[in-house]
């Protein structure tokens, strides 16, 4: 059997821990696609932005070429060649490069092919070095490529500054990392190839543009190119390295989230990629997750010790009454289940104490009325002691007065008879003629002591006649009628029995017409019919009320009373058919 306790704790997982970790868990899913959603949306409007800015910066820079080779000075050396230094044309063409270089620090350094001589040319932070002769310089890579192709520039991969003709004006500390533009000169009205312009152009100038996707979270953000070279990483090491299709669909797999953002021109084909760690972008919701967790088990532990006083508060007391309950199971009647709580369970033991009484009252009324039962079973077995000898020595006695010619002897002693075969039926249900033939049986032998004036009354319904009522139920009364009335005030007394049936019961009066009991009297005498205390004064009325209580219980009533001062009266209600 479960106890109460048992049945809080199931009650406490059911209803309360079961479901709070599942709206933990709910609401971390909830949340955790929440934010990934949130994260998507907002990682592609950066990368919108920052490929904008990517687009236009290496457009400017793209275009940067044709404001050098367009000046004047400029142009007039890529068509004719170098003038001897010192001349003024020389001049004219140092100062335009070094303006131009001065105003462009993101430029590391500038190299000047010219074909026509054959010779390149330095410019290092507005630092010129001395032409150098170049006979073969179309045929390396990756000037090939370009002054073969219908392409007017190339993008190289990032890469530290080099010194591509060994000139002293680059310090050999210059490690700068790069990314180089190769663009080709024509002219453009002739088409006629002039050289070559390379621009080494610092990565800080673009790397800022990419570098304000990444965060404190482990997001790393790349800009690879058209052949997925790294063009731009946090991670130096990588720049200039391959990321293959392969290597960024296996992250987007794993435990990564993997954004692509594909540029325009001029950077056709070109992406910026941003990879986020979804340990990372989670980590917010699993704290959360985690602290709704202790809470968890905060709310758990606190269940625990609720139900723990609760059990010792409520089911306490319920176990003390449950343990009474097992005693009174027990045969042990005499528990006391009186309480003085005020809630539920102190009424329910207040009401367990009034069944706990009625039920005693119960078993002491059918212990008494066995006993009393018994008590009939005996004297019946007493009077029964050879009654055969008794009623033959009665019928001899009655034959040897009949003969004798005593004829008011025979009569009084087959009264005697009679009445002494009704004493028999002790304690049993008779009918109510029997009680009122026993009556005038007892009445022959009083009016031949007493003589004929002796007034008795009968007024008793025919339809009272048949209804069981328990036997010597009338003869006490009558009896002390003799003995308390008619013995003493002969002159002036009178008795009456009275029978009716009225609404489901018969009602029996008798009625002592003479001396008379004071108020103060009565009421002694009732107290000690009703209280059952027992003294002699008092004892015929109240075997009689107890004998009514005993058959009937509480549905029948006993009455006495003072007739208005005229004399004595004994009420009597029986319910029928009980």
């Amino acid at each position: 059997m479960r106890s109460f306790q048992v049945r809080l704790l199931l009650l406490l997982v059911i209803f309360i821990i079961l479901p709070y970790f599942l709206s933990v868990f709910i609401i971390y899913g909830n949340t955790k696609s929440s934010i990934e959603n949130k994260e998507l949306e907002k990682s592609r409007e950066e990368l919108r932005e920052a490929g904008n800015d990517l687009e236009q910066h290496f457009e400017k820079m793209i275009t940067l070429p044709y404001s050098v080779y367009n000046m004047p000075d400029i142009l007039q050396v890529f068509d004719e060649g170098l003038p001897k230094e010192n001349s003024s044309n020389f001049l004219s063409f140092e100062k335009s490069i070094e303006t131009f270089s001065a105003t462009r620090p993101e430029l590391v350094q500038l190299r000047f092919y010219f074909h026509k001589e054959k010779e390149s040319l330095i410019v290092y932070k507005s630092n010129l070095s001395a032409p150098k002769t170049q006979s073969n310089y179309v045929k390396h890579p990756p000037f090939k490529q370009l002054y073969q192709s219908e392409q007017d520039y190339v993008i190289e991969e990032p890469h530290k500054a080099k010194n591509y003709d060994n000139v002293p004006i680059i310090p050999k500390t210059e490690d700068s990392m790069v990314v180089t533009m190769h663009h080709k000169i024509k002219n453009i009205l002739s088409e006629e190839f002039l050289g070559f312009l390379t621009m080494d152009i610092d990565i800080t100038s673009y790397s800022p543009l990419v570098k304000q996707l990444e965060g404190d979270d482990g997001t790393s953000v790349f800009l690879l190119n058209e052949d997925y070279k790294v063009m731009y990483s946090s991670d130096s090491k990588q720049m200039g390295q391959t990321i293959s299709k392969k290597e960024l669909t296996a992250l987007s797999e794993s435990t990564e989230l993997v954004l692509t953002e594909s540029l325009q021109a001029p950077l056709n084909n070109w992406r910026v990629v941003k990879i986020i760690s979804k340990d990372a972008l989670f980590q917010d919701a699993k704290k959360a997750a985690y602290t709704n967790v202790v809470l968890g088990l905060g709310v758990v532990v606190l269940g625990v010790i609720m139900v723990f006083l609760i059990s010792r508060i409520v089911t306490k007391p319920i176990r003390v009454l449950s343990d009474k309950v097992r005693s009174i199971e027990g045969g042990n009647m005499d528990v006391t289940l009186t309480t003085s709580r005020k809630d539920e369970i102190g009424h329910l033991e207040n009401h367990m104490q009034e069944m706990l009484h009625r039920i005693n009252n119960h078993i002491d009324r059918e212990y008494k009325l066995e006993i009393e039962v018994k008590k009939s079973q005996l004297r019946a077995l007493k009077s029964q002691v050879n009654p055969h000898f008794l009623f033959n020595a009665l019928q001899s006695i009655g034959a040897v007065a009949l003969d004798s010619g005593a004829k008011g002897v025979y009569g009084l002693i087959i009264s005697l008879s009679k009445m002494m075969r009704y004493s028999l039926q002790a304690d049993q249900l008779v009918t109510v003629d029997k009680e009122l033939d026993y009556i005038h049986s007892y009445l022959v032998l009083q009016k031949e002591r007493f003589g004929e004036e002796v007034d008795v009354q009968f007024s008793v319904d025919k339809e009272v006649e048949n209804e069981l009522i328990p036997s010597m139920l009338l003869q006490p009364l009558v009896e002390n009628y003799f003995k308390h009335s008619y013995e003493k005030y002969s002159d002036e007394s009178r008795l009456e029995i009275i029978g009716e049936k009225e609404r489901g019961v018969i009602k029996l009066a008798v009625k002592s017409y003479g001396p008379t009991l004071q108020e103060a009297e009565l009421n002694s005498l009732r107290q000690t019919i009703y209280n059952r205390s027992a003294t002699q004064k008092g004892i015929g009325l109240k075997n009689i009320y107890d004998r009514l209580l005993l058959h009937f219980g509480h549905e029948a009533a006993f009455h006495i009373d003072s007739l208005e001062g005229k004399g004595f009266e004994v009420m009597m209600t029986i319910p029928i058919n009980k």
